[in-house]
């Protein structure tokens, strides 16, 4: 019996370390917030806002497309700064790392990927 406990504890200890990863999301601190896209958003988005690694491999907390141009046209500005400020299913709330005026100067990075 103690041998089987200590593999699920293992793979137990593995998923919540894994779904903790939204925890670490860094503060923006100002600057650059292409940056901050590639060292938060990114995380579930994309590089290129598709919700995909660089290989085109589905992320596994892929957030929204920003690709699709058809539903990310359909969004107001307002709608993406709410969705950021509070978050939304799987996206965690952004308001203790980012003000609203910054998320709200985060839209163009938001937007240019739908206008491809």
């Amino acid at each position: 019996m103690r041998r089987c406990f200590l593999p699920i504890l293992l793979v137990a200890s593995a998923s919540l370390l894994a779904s903790d990863a939204k925890k670490d999301l860094p503060k923006f601190q100002g600057g650059d917030l292409q940056k901050y896209w590639s060292d938060a958003c990114s995380r579930c988005h994309g590089a290129n806002g598709n919700g995909r690694d660089a290989s085109g491999k589905q992320l596994p907390d892929n957030g929204f497309d920003f690709t699709d141009s058809r539903k990310a046209n359909k969004k107001k500005d307002s709608d993406w700064v709410k969705v950021t400020m509070e978050g939304k299913d799987k996206m965690p709330a952004f308001k203790d790392k980012m003000a609203q005026a910054d998320i709200e100067k985060m839209i163009p990075i938001m937007r240019k990927f739908a206008a491809k």
